[in-house]
């Protein structure tokens, strides 16, 4: 890794392991009345003093209701289909994602919620809250198993990490700022002798680039304009992040996405993690065709069968050939967690 250009492509799978929804319990969470709809009526009060209750909430049901007819499992492809809805989507995404950053966790906390929900479910004494099908904490710890491994390559106590050239590089579809608060939270407190300052400029020199947005800045992101992790959100803030997520049809407009696409024109390696290979996101990158042959390319399918993830290798192969080259770089896509990805092939 040290010696390559590595881009990670993250998909909503990526923060799961955190707390964080994917796409189906999204899904599930807007749809089903013990989801967002009870979440959003316990903190209306905080949420909302200053709002009109009956209009918001009658958006709301619109979108709910719309939604769960279309059987479109991605909110996202919903409200690039539905413009005119897409404005309370974006607001109900804000909520959900602020939400679960409020209950997420880092490293072994992470995996102890994780073992209590399991345990729970088990026992049959999950609260109304946690009645969905699909779970919560999924998969293993990724965040740190990648931050040691960086961490391998430096001697001293103030040995930051060196981002600048663009070796390790992060192309994500997600809102969430949970990678953003894991590399702050971790350099910070593995480097207690070197200033906050020194960090912070460190952590700008890590390429982070959000596809769809991101729900805020973090403060060592912009200390004029942001919000705090694990903030309890009022109106205001809900409203602006909101406006800060863009659909997919949106983003192709986006002159951002060039920087995106000559970051995989580049790599040596692209790991796929936790990333549903959903046509229109590989589109808006161009991939597979801007994936060079020498490439290396690992992704994660997890939960499918092994005849998904053989199918989106084909689909990845197929388009890797260019002008009659046939790529020399392999395709791996494996029914894996991120971690377990990133064990057998992050070298």
């Amino acid at each position: 890794m040290k010696d390559k250009k590595t881009v990670f492509v993250l998909g909503a799978g990526a923060s799961c392991p955190y707390g964080y929804p994917s796409g189906a319990r999204l899904r599930e969470r807007i749809c089903l009345s013990p989801g967002f709809w009870q979440s959003y009526n316990i903190s209306y009060e905080i949420v909302n003093p200053l709002v009109q209750k009956e209009s918001r909430l009658e958006e709301i049901q619109k979108f709910q209701n719309a939604f769960s007819k279309s059987k479109i499992k991605s909110v996202d492809l919903f409200m690039a289909n539905n413009p005119t809805l897409a404005p309370i989507g974006k607001y109900i995404i804000a909520f959900e994602i602020f939400q679960a950053e409020r209950q997420s966790y880092f490293g072994e906390e992470a995996k102890l919620k994780q073992e209590e929900m399991a345990d729970e479910q088990r026992r049959g004494i999950r609260g109304p809250l946690n009645l969905l099908s699909s779970p919560l904490f999924m998969g293993q710890d990724w965040y740190s198993y990648l931050y040691n491994r960086i961490l391998e390559v430096l001697v001293g106590k103030e040995a930051l990490p060196h981002f600048s050239n663009n070796n390790l590089t992060f192309i994500t579809f997600n809102y969430d700022r949970s990678l953003e608060q894991f590399f702050y939270e971790a350099l910070r407190y593995s480097f207690t002798e070197v200033t906050e300052e020194r960090v912070v400029q460190c952590l700008k020199q890590l390429k982070i680039s959000h596809v769809y947005g991101q729900i805020a800045s973090l403060k060592w992101q912009n200390q004029d304009d942001y919000v705090d992790y694990s903030f309890q959100v009022d109106e205001t803030v809900l409203q602006k992040a909101a406006n800060n997520i863009r659909t997919i049809y949106e983003e192709k407009e986006n002159p951002e996405l060039i920087e995106a696409q000559n970051l995989l024109q580049q790599a040596d390696e692209i790991f796929f993690v936790g990333f549903g290979y959903a046509q229109e996101n590989m589109e808006v990158l161009g991939l597979p065709g801007v994936i060079s042959p020498n490439c290396l390319v690992y992704g994660t399918a997890f939960n499918m069968i092994d005849e998904e993830a053989r199918r989106i290798k084909a689909t990845i192969d197929h388009g890797r050939k260019t002008q009659g080259r046939y790529h020399k770089g392999p395709t791996n896509i494996e029914s894996v967690d991120c971690l377990m990805l990133l064990r057998k092939y992050l070298n």
